[in-house]
């Protein structure tokens, strides 16, 4: 029952170095263990064969170009020109964060400014009420 165990572990470490087999990444006792491995387990053998005919497809592409579908280009134009829901919802605020539009940014600070003074003073009046509390119960 260990043995399955094991097995598996070995098996994931081994199908995880197969791709930088495939590309000549791995060297020395690395390269002997997953190479002795392969040779005696059939799942990771399958897999190194599934490797190896990726890698020869891949290969078989490198110089060969592929033209894009007629229209594709039209298509693309057409359907980023709708705006969607999200679209329109973020136009408002497009642009204020990156400095597209500095009446916006400085309107956004302008608010962040006002909202944490605000917190700031509360929190300040807060904690003198509680200490002129305390001190009146020590007293």
């Amino acid at each position: 029952m260990s043995e399955q165990p094991a097995k598996s572990w070995l098996c994931r470490e081994t199908q995880a170095q197969l791709p930088a087999l495939m590309a000549g990444e791995l060297h020395g006792l690395g390269e002997r263990a997953v190479r002795k491995h392969v040779d005696r387990c059939p799942d990771c053998a399958d897999a190194l064969a599934r490797q190896q005919s990726v890698h020869a497809g891949l290969q078989a592409m490198r110089g060969s170009t592929i033209a894009p579908p007629e229209g594709l280009l039209d298509e693309l134009l057409a359907t980023t020109s709708h705006k969607g829901l999200r679209g329109k919802a973020a136009v408002p605020a497009r642009g204020a964060l990156s400095g597209a539009r500095p009446g916006m940014s400085a309107a956004f600070v302008a608010a962040g400014l006002i909202a944490s003074t605000g917190v700031g003073w509360a929190a300040l009046k807060g904690g003198r009420a509680v200490l002129s509390r305390r001190g009146r119960k020590g007293t």
